[in-house]
């Protein structure tokens, strides 16, 4: 049985791909596949080309576990039209979804909740608020009520962000240890995130 990771991965670090690792082990997923998001609805500052943030998820975890999916899709890329094809895909069966506690707080702020609501088992991982608080019991309940499937594991995972890569990289700070060696490696060899200014946010 698969889980789908979703992201703009922009880059893809070590805390993705350990949350991905637990998440298969843990709840005994097959495999989890890594889709990067082609052109997200909201507007992400320093934005790597999509060719260019899918070579390098492919580069952190592997080709077979990454799909290209969104490219395809219509735009922009909002999370219910994916999941709608995956659906499908999947003989109508529910789609397993990995998602952050401060993302499923905010589920009904999404595009067309009703449908996600639907269509996934949602695997939701203890990220923190930026308060540093985490999601009550009341709000977990508040999900249940409203009909939602969800399971909560509680992981630990390297605290690191994609921002934070991309402020390191544009002023000349080593980023080993945050992402694989062979995404460094391309950072490097395509200089992302030095000057976003211009850049192409498709290709």
């Amino acid at each position: 049985m698969k889980c789908y990771f979703f992201g703009t991965f922009n880059p893809i670090h070590l805390g993705h791909v350990e949350i991905a690792r637990k998440v298969k082990e843990l709840a005994g997923f097959s495999q989890v596949v890594f889709v990067p998001s082609y052109m997200p609805p909201h507007k992400i500052e320093g934005l790597a080309s999509y060719s260019d943030r899918l070579e390098m998820t492919k580069l952190a975890v592997g080709e077979e576990n990454v799909s290209d999916i969104e490219r395809n899709l219509r735009v922009p890329s909002y999370t219910y039209r994916t999941i709608e094809k995956l659906y499908e895909e999947n003989n109508n069966k529910k789609v397993n979804f990995i998602i952050g506690y401060d993302q499923f707080f905010k589920l009904e702020s999404w595009k067309e909740p009703e449908k996600l609501k639907e269509m996934i088992n949602f695997v939701v991982i203890p990220r923190k608020f930026q308060n540093g608080q985490v999601m009550s019991e009341q709000a977990f309940d508040y999900f249940k009520k409203r009909g939602y499937s969800f399971e909560v594991l509680n992981i630990n995972f390297l605290d690191v962000s994609s921002s934070i890569i991309r402020a390191m990289v544009e002023r000349n700070y080593d980023i080993t240890g945050l992402t694989t060696s062979e995404v460094k490696e391309y950072i490097e060899n395509n200089r992302l995130y030095k000057n976003v200014a211009g850049r192409e946010f498709i290709s």
